[in-house]
């Protein structure tokens, strides 16, 4: 299936509004649609804006969407840097796309990666953000990492619902063997990734699926996805700066019982002081 023909609709079944906004030196591919306030959706890892198209709908009749294809996944430029993924230089394509869009202030929801960019959306923009909501990331230098580690406890924990193993973090990071030994496996491998770690697998559509398969398989993609990774470090750097200042607007999460569950609630007290179930 050619990626293409996977399409997003509002409540009125109506396809989304597509955009290529040119941001911070990149082509940044992006979808809209609704009305009312703004509300930024930040996609997670190997996704894209796709990955809202089952909640479009029933977010256009109050809000309206932006949801972009971050820089290195799906139509989004993937430059050949190897230091340019990281969440400043992704808060700083956000600002100059919602500044186009004339949105001065927003709603910024994010999940996985997303979540990452989402918190330093908020962190950065302090202004401009009304509410941050996330889920299922537990953010990068805030706990993330120590979810890595060959422990006991880590390998057991998505047993135990205690959270997951994030075994990928560390493999991401290594520079070009993860491109040779996922190439040419992306439907094995993504496939496993995304449902592994899902209550019902069979919610993953072949839809959803091929369209983020096939986006993958585009030159650069896989690379510029595990860039993202590459910048863990740094991204880490930028969270425990920002989370010096808590954030003072509602901030809302989310964890699965299958996935981070709990832990992302105690991410919520990191960052912020109003807090939301």
């Amino acid at each position: 299936m050619a990626p293409g023909l996977a399409e997003t609709y509002d409540h009125n079944g109506q396809p989304v509004k597509h955009g290529r906004a040119r941001v911070n030196g990149i082509r940044m591919h992006y979808i809209t649609a609704g009305s009312g306030p703004a509300l930024l959706l930040c996609h997670g890892t190997p996704k894209n804006s796709f990955y809202w198209y089952k909640l479009l709908p029933l977010l256009t009749p109050h809000f309206t969407l932006v949801a972009p294809d971050f820089r290195g996944f799906g139509y989004a430029d993937k430059p050949q840097a190897t230091d340019g993924y990281d969440s400043k230089t992704n808060v700083d394509d956000v600002k100059e796309l919602m500044d186009q869009l004339g949105h001065q202030k927003f709603y910024v929801h994010g999940e996985d990666r997303g979540a990452d960019y989402a918190y330093a959306i908020a962190g950065y923009l302090r202004d401009r953000v009304i509410k941050l909501s996330f889920c299922e990331m537990l953010l990068s230098g805030l706990g993330l990492e120590e979810s890595s580690f060959w422990t006991p406890e880590n390998v057991t924990a998505q047993y135990r619902q205690e959270g997951v193993w994030c075994w990928h973090l560390p493999f991401f990071f290594i520079p070009q063997i993860p491109e040779m030994l996922i190439a040419g496996h992306e439907r094995e491998f993504w496939e496993m990734f995304i449902k592994q770690e899902c209550y019902n697998p069979s919610s993953i559509e072949p839809l959803a699926l091929n369209h983020w398969i096939e986006c993958v398989k585009q030159p650069g993609c896989l690379r510029g996805i595990l860039e993202t990774y590459r910048a863990g470090f740094k991204n880490g750097e930028q969270n425990r700066e920002l989370a010096k200042w808590k954030l003072t607007i509602p901030v809302a999460t989310i964890g699965a019982p299958e996935v981070f569950g709990p832990k992302v609630k105690e991410r919520r007290e990191v960052c912020g002081e109003g807090g939301e179930e």
